[in-house]
């Protein structure tokens, strides 16, 4: 697979491209701006004592918002 252009390609062509090459830092830092860009990441806190509940309220929140 040719190096595809980590702005422009699509989100999941640009993760299945960071899967196959797991060594290519430069894809995988791309491909986590962009997925925070998208809203996709859930970021924590680690030092805070109700960080699981908080993720489990924003997973059920982004479930429900998506019609699943």
């Amino acid at each position: 697979m040719k190096t595809p252009d980590f702005q422009t390609v699509e989100l999941k062509e640009l993760y299945r491209y960071v899967i196959d090459h797991s060594k290519d830092d430069e894809a995988f830092y791309a491909y986590v701006d962009r997925s925070k860009a998208a809203g996709r990441v859930i970021t924590i806190d680690p030092t805070d004592p109700n960080r699981w509940e908080k993720v489990d309220a924003e997973i059920r929140k982004r479930i429900d918002n998506s019609g699943v």
